[in-house]
């Protein structure tokens, strides 16, 4: 990064800034204005959007972007050539001469615009061949034993993102994107998103620009609705452009999706199209955790939809929460007796142990969840920037809390045992980890989840096969 300002003299330097990397945002920022302190310093993401006044608190920021970033940074860009004033423009926030602050909302981008948008994202000026060969020779793809082994690899590490949809509707209470264009445009955004024939121009010039790319990801929210009407006409266009030749053949796709929104029709469409994974936002196995998290409607889809993807030879990739705010211990224990079971079946599951209080999510604005919020003391290297930040969301029950705290202490002291042995553990081993780190606490309270030395066996056969070492659970050791 300080390459890069050096390198130049910089008008704007925009800062994207998400709850997670927000210390690292921060970082950035203040050092973009050490080196280029003329230069209009902008901040936006989720959490310059939901907290435009902690950004003015925390770094040294000009404006924050509320929202989509497209008309205000080219309005921005307008008035610094023609040397207008910056102030007053729409989808930004700014500090006025009294310090208080000043928020302009904007409409979120509808059809043709975000179509523009998309269109115009620069895919021929991005280096991922580079970015492609760094991560080969990081995860030491040429060392794998089988070609099997390499493809497999390949064909995740060769891949190229895609938006097609402006946002995720569908109100999960533990999201923040959810209602990110609400905030920007202060009402509910509406929903804008690539029709079937725009989606495949940009698969071919994604390709064209871009030959060795084995998959494709479309990096919307939720790729299909439960009233979808562009998922069966781009899965028969792109069956067709491969069959004459305009798409690879061997050319793959992964979407994130509603498990409510499957079908056997859609998925057998998907499978012929060339998706190999498909991420369902399931989030637990507990009918009462998915009725917290405003998800109760999927729960009866599960079942058969998962068994549905597998027998057609697709992969599903499932995010599980493992505790809610009011979850009981029955009902941890029924989440990881079938994420165990899923995972042994044939799912790719990633494991989190308790709800993060993004800002902007419906939990994280409870209060009643405040007592049972975690802070974690942060600080920006090189200034005297400090502030705590909303961490954790734990169990309200006490029992649960400090049972998912434990399980969580034993996974991260067998992590760091496992990372010293293996360049990069993929979500199926952390998932195991997990499950093992689990089954002595849960047996403590009369909660069997699985048998240890299965676990164990099935952990070790999963780990990355050129340095294998035994696993053994650390709890109560």
């Amino acid at each position: 990064m300080e390459r890069e300002l050096r390198r130049a003299t910089w008008d704007v330097i925009g800062v994207s800034t998400t709850g997670m990397t927000l210390k690292f945002d921060l970082e950035l920022a203040h050092l973009a204005r050490r080196i280029a302190p003329g230069a209009l310093l902008l901040a936006g993401g989720m959490e310059a959007t939901f907290r435009p006044e902690l950004m003015f608190e925390l770094g040294p920021f000009d404006r924050v972007v509320l929202g989509e970033g497209e008309r205000p940074l080219l309005e921005l860009a307008s008035r610094l050539r023609s040397g207008q004033p910056l102030g007053g423009i729409a989808g930004t926030a700014e500090r006025k001469p009294d310090g208080t602050l000043l928020k302009l909302p904007q409409r979120a981008l509808d059809h043709a615009e975000l179509r523009d948008a998309i269109f115009s994202t620069p895919y021929e000026r991005m280096p991922y061949e580079a970015y492609w060969e760094r991560l080969e020779n990081a995860y030491r793809v040429g060392a794998l034993p089988t070609k099997a082994a390499r493809e497999a690899q390949l064909a995740e590490i060769r891949s190229v993102r895609l938006i097609t949809l402006n946002y995720c509707p569908m109100g999960c209470t533990f999201c923040s994107a959810t209602n990110f264009l609400h905030e920007a445009q202060g009402s509910v955004a509406a929903i804008a998103r690539l029709e079937a024939d725009e989606c495949l121009g940009m698969i071919k010039r994604i390709v064209a620009a871009h030959p060795e790319v084995r998959t494709i990801i479309f990096q919307d929210d939720i790729f299909v609705f439960t009233k979808d009407r562009r998922v069966l006409p781009l899965c028969e266009a792109i069956v067709a452009a491969k069959h004459s030749g305009a798409l690879p053949q061997e050319l793959q796709f992964i979407s994130t999706n509603r498990i409510d929104a499957m079908s056997a029709e859609r998925l057998t469409a998907m499978r012929q199209a060339g998706f190999r994974v498909l991420g369902f936002g399931v989030e637990n196995f507990s009918a009462h955790v998915l009725g917290e998290f405003n998800k109760a409607q999927i729960h009866r889809h599960i079942t058969p939809m998962l068994s549905a993807a597998l027998a057609l030879g697709i992969t599903p990739f499932l995010d599980l929460i493992l505790t809610s705010p009011r979850a009981t211990l029955q009902d941890l224990a029924e989440t990881l007796r079938e994420a165990y079971r899923w995972l042994r079946q044939g799912c790719e599951i990633g494991l989190y142990p308790y709800v993060i209080p993004f800002s902007g999510a419906a939990l994280a604005r409870d209060p009643q969840l405040l007592p049972y919020t975690t802070y974690a003391h942060q600080s920006v290297a090189g200034t005297a920037v400090q502030w705590n930040q909303p961490v954790k969301i734990l169990p309200i029950d006490s029992t649960v809390r400090e049972v998912i705290l434990h399980i969580e202490r034993d996974f991260e002291a067998m992590l760091a045992t496992l990372q010293q042995q293996a360049a990069h553990l993929p979500s199926r081993v952390r998932s195991l980890v997990w499950i093992l780190c689990s089954l002595r606490i849960m047996a403590e309270h009369g909660l069997a989840i699985a048998d240890e030395r299965e676990v164990s066996a099935e952990l070790h056969g999963r780990l990355p096969q050129a340095r294998r070492a035994p696993a053994r659970a650390v709890a109560n050791a």
